[in-house]
């Protein structure tokens, strides 16, 4: 596999090009705050919510920022996700520190069950899995929370929750789940609408490297990298061995990895797929897309322009790998995702790559196929389409039957709602407009009476704002963290106003 990683920084749902990049599924790199907050434990997180005769508990591992906490300050909770947690959540990498330290409140990080150290077994077998879903996280959300009120002398104190990405569906649910817990959740960059088969991410990063970052749009770029890497695909597609040489030659490919119909899709899949990560990432991460659109401008040919591009993002690179050379073989993802040991990661810290890949064929599908509809122009070529890498994969490497995935996505929007949450009340979505994420995401919701918000940020991509403010961030960024923390305060007067108080109902869990 190539050797550049991306690592996994507070929000983003890992992308299955980021899996193919990465020696162990993601990287669970997060910085070097660990000393400053210390992992912490809730000892008694039950393993199963919806058994009263299953006692089985596990640890649940949290991160906490009261350094500017006075009794009675609000308790921002900023909900773990598909990842590893640390230190770094609560200490002001994200805005849930910032607000905490402006209203003399607090901010805690609660990991997500099976990522990390939250562990319930000691491997990640699939019949594990079992019990790594939305509903049971979102039960220890509400476990955890009651615990921390007791524990922590809370009970004056209002909750607030937040998220980015899968966490920030996750803090949307929770308003549904469990509205007296909290004054109001702010959902950033949520893809609260499951999909099976879903060719708008790669639509999307056409319209992203279309588009510069004044906010002028110019599709001879994309044209021009699409058409390079159609001719990058049509190499790798022609199965004689010259085609190959010359692949071993441009990417270093491994010997008998493009054996197969499905190998050659697989590689075809991870070439144009490969900038679906700068545009999720660019607000927040390097390298920008404006770097990308560099290469493909001064390129002399569109193939030049694939190859150049390529290289710059690292799918040339042997650095470090087996043999010197890159595997991008189907069978390598599945080796990947099928390693069910906690030290997949080489840190003790799961698996990622294999949890999330689980909750998307269990719950969600979000995959990332090239357009099926005539004249949609994508960045992805028909490569990534192969249901080798979907549904075929749910089966092969969890015993998921493809046929029944469909209907699991569809069970996860009618309890959810979808786009249209029936009922929900006091929750800020937020978008940014070049994130393919939003196309799944609430960005906007008629006038109405529950508290309910949405705003897009022009030019943002994923979780904007959800960071705290950084040199060269668009200004979207800076109108949504301005007003998620206005909605905040007004929604925890409304609370004081209505004399509210997180509630405990002890009713709503199994003891």
């Amino acid at each position: 596999m190539a050797a550049m990683v991306f690592a996994r920084e507070a929000q983003g749902i890992p992308l299955r090009q980021e899996i193919m990049r990465s020696k162990h599924g993601v990287s669970t790199s997060l910085g070097n705050e660990k000393s400053a907050y210390p992992e912490m434990w809730y000892e008694d997180q039950r393993l199963d919510h919806f058994n009263a005769e299953d006692k089985r508990t596990f640890k649940q591992r949290f991160f906490a920022n009261f350094g500017h906490f006075k009794p009675g300050g609000p308790i921002f909770i900023n909900i773990g996700g598909e990842g590893p947690l640390d230190g770094k959540e609560v200490s002001g990498y994200l805005t849930n520190a910032l607000f905490a330290n402006q209203t003399n409140g607090a901010t805690v990080a609660l990991e997500h069950r099976f990522y990390g150290k939250s562990q319930p077994f000691n491997s990640l077998a699939t019949e594990h899995l079992t019990y790594l879903t939305s509903r049971q996280a979102l039960h220890d959300l509400a476990r955890f929370q009651q615990w921390l009120i007791a524990n922590r002398s809370l009970s004056t104190s209002i909750f607030f929750c937040m998220g980015g990405s899968y966490p920030g569906s996750l803090a949307a649910w929770y308003r549904l789940e469990f509205p007296e817990m909290t004054a109001g959740c702010w959902s950033s960059s949520a893809p609260v609408q499951a999909q099976e088969t879903w060719p708008g991410f790669g639509e999307m990063v056409w319209q992203a490297v279309a588009t510069d970052s004044t906010g002028a749009v110019d599709y001879s770029v994309s044209t021009k990298l699409y058409a390079g890497y159609e001719q990058v695909a049509g190499l790798i597609q022609d199965a004689t061995l010259e085609s190959f040489k010359q692949l071993e030659e441009l990417f270093h490919v491994c010997p008998g990895t493009l054996a197969s119909q499905q190998d050659r899709d697989s590689f075809e899949s991870t070439i144009s797929t490969v900038v679906g990560t700068v545009m999720q990432y660019n607000n927040t991460k390097e390298p920008k897309l404006s770097a990308v659109r560099d290469i493909v401008i001064k390129a002399k040919t569109p193939l030049d322009a694939a190859l150049d591009v390529s290289k710059f993002l690292g799918l040339m690179d042997v650095a470090g790998l087996p043999n010197n050379c890159t595997d991008n073989s189907v069978m390598s993802l599945y080796k990947v995702l099928g390693n069910i040991t906690l030290d997949a990661d080489g840190e003790g810290l799961g698996n990622a790559g294999r949890t999330w890949t689980w909750q998307t064929c269990n719950e969600f599908g979000y995959f990332q196929t090239a357009t099926s509809v005539f004249g949609k122009a994508t960045m992805y070529t028909r490569g990534a389409s192969s249901r080798s890498m979907w549904e075929q994969m749910c089966e092969q490497v969890f015993g998921i039957e493809a046929t029944s995935v469909s209907a699991r996505i569809a069970h996860t929007n009618k309890y959810y709602g979808a786009k249209d949450p029936k009922g929900i009340s006091q929750v800020f979505f937020t978008n940014g407009a070049l994130d393919a994420w939003s196309l799944l995401g609430v960005t906007e919701y008629p006038s109405n009476s529950r508290e309910v918000y949405a705003e897009v940020a022009p030019l943002g991509s994923h979780c904007v704002g959800l960071y705290a403010p950084r040199e060269g961030e668009v200004p979207g960024a800076t109108a949504i963290r301005t007003r998620a923390l206005q909605l905040f305060q007004r929604w925890g007067r409304m609370m004081q106003e209505n004399g509210g108080e997180v509630i405990h109902t002890a009713d709503r869990f199994i003891v």
